[in-house]
């Protein structure tokens, strides 16, 4: 899925509002089969919600299949360093699991 990094900086709706949406099927029906699709779903919109704007975005760029930081900059927008900090707040919440670069030879 690609996403719209643009449109990850700010979230449209209310996290609270997304979540009581997704528990009432009624108001889930009303909605509609597309309600939050550009994010994954009511549940990843959830899990984006929860995260901080560099972490967000880095995190949108490892499901899109990015892994090296410099790339994950590229289609970001974020500097190299904030994409290291991001993905390691990733990594220490579990979300992620970062490996380490091998050793030089």
């Amino acid at each position: 899925m690609a996403y719209d990094y643009e449109r990850l900086q700010r979230l449209p709706v209310d996290p609270r509002i997304a979540d009581r949406i997704s528990r009432s099927p009624k108001m889930s029906a009303e909605q509609g089969a597309g309600y939050l699709a550009s994010y994954g779903g009511g549940g990843q919109y959830m899990t984006f919600a929860k995260l901080p704007t560099n972490q967000r975005l880095a995190y949108a760029a490892v499901l899109e299949g990015h892994t090296d930081p410099s790339e994950i900059a590229v289609v970001t927008g974020l500097s190299v360093t904030d994409v290291n900090v991001a993905l390691s707040s990733l990594g220490k919440r579990g979300i992620i699991e970062v490996q380490e670069a091998p050793a030089p030879i």
